[in-house]
């Protein structure tokens, strides 16, 4: 699909501004020791989470405990391993995710205290059964308007600071949508894999994308009545979940970032927890 007859600048406007629209989606998820990943609140079958990638649940779940990032201010809040469930999708729990995939994992935030401290703070569950993907992707789309959002760890600012005069060691997180070109999408048995390729060291863009891990792969699409103005409609398409080593794309630096695709999640993820919410409707429900 080709690029919209409009200025570049115009195009490069609206896509910049779909970041909030992103953003209130993206989960900042940290460790001690400056460890961060990333992750998309979602929900689907009536449970409420965050969409991740396997590798990255594995670690943060085995630790005793992690933190949410969830608000611009200074702040900590840390969850146990108690408070959520670790839903693995496709992947054997035993060996872990491979470098090959399945390597998706969705997060049921039982605790609804913490649902709610969340939801205070601006963020929203991205509603997964309200998509048909094939509305979306069923069609030829465009290629240059996808981005991923997620948490570079070369960004994570550790600092010591007075608060209530006392010093206190603090961590920020810039969390980033970094945009980027389409490159693949194929198949591996029921899960599906994109490409995307970003810039690497070169003005905002990391170059190392090390904690982009479980971060969203955004499609956004660009929707007009008129084919004169247009609106951007931001679709989540995947999960991140690896990058490749430097490459060189017109002379400039590249990574490629592989993630799974829509019908991962759309398909699998859906499918999963709608089972799961099956098997213990029949049982006689669960505690919320």
């Amino acid at each position: 699909m080709a690029v919209p007859s409009i200025p570049h600048a115009e195009i490069a406007s609206l896509l910049a501004g779909s970041a909030p629209a992103i953003h209130r989606h993206l989960a900042a998820i940290g460790l001690l020791h400056n460890w961060v990943c990333s992750g998309v609140y979602a929900k689907s079958s009536g449970y409420e989470g965050i969409l991740t990638a396997g590798h990255c649940a594995r670690d943060f779940l085995a630790e005793e405990r992690f933190a949410l990032c969830v608000s611009e201010a200074w702040h900590q809040l840390w969850v146990k391993p108690a408070a959520v469930e670790h839903v693995v999708i496709g992947w054997d729990e035993t060996e872990g995710p491979t470098s090959s995939g399945p390597d998706l994992s969705f997060i049921i935030i039982h605790d609804k205290e913490l649902r709610d401290i969340i939801s205070t703070q601006g963020i929203e569950f991205y509603d997964l059964d309200a998509r048909n993907s094939t509305d979306v992707f069923g069609s030829p789309f465009r290629k240059f308007n996808w981005c991923v959002a997620g948490n570079p760890n070369e960004n994570v600012l550790p600092h010591e600071q007075l608060l209530n005069g006392q010093p206190h060691n603090l961590v920020s997180i810039n969390a980033a949508a970094m945009q980027g070109n389409f490159y693949n999408h194929a198949f591996r048995d029921q899960f599906d894999y994109i490409e995307l390729h970003l810039l690497s060291s070169l003005h905002d863009f990391p170059a190392c994308y090390k904690g982009v891990s479980g971060g969203g792969i955004w499609y956004q699409r660009l929707v007009t009545n008129d084919e004169k103005h247009y609106h951007v409609q931001p679709v989540l398409a995947g999960i991140a979940c690896w990058q490749s080593a430097h490459t060189s794309e017109r002379g400039y630096k590249v990574r490629k970032i592989t993630g799974h695709g829509w019908v991962s999640i759309y398909g699998q993820v859906r499918k999963v927890l709608a089972e799961r919410r099956k098997t213990q409707e029949s049982v006689g429900g669960e505690a919320k």
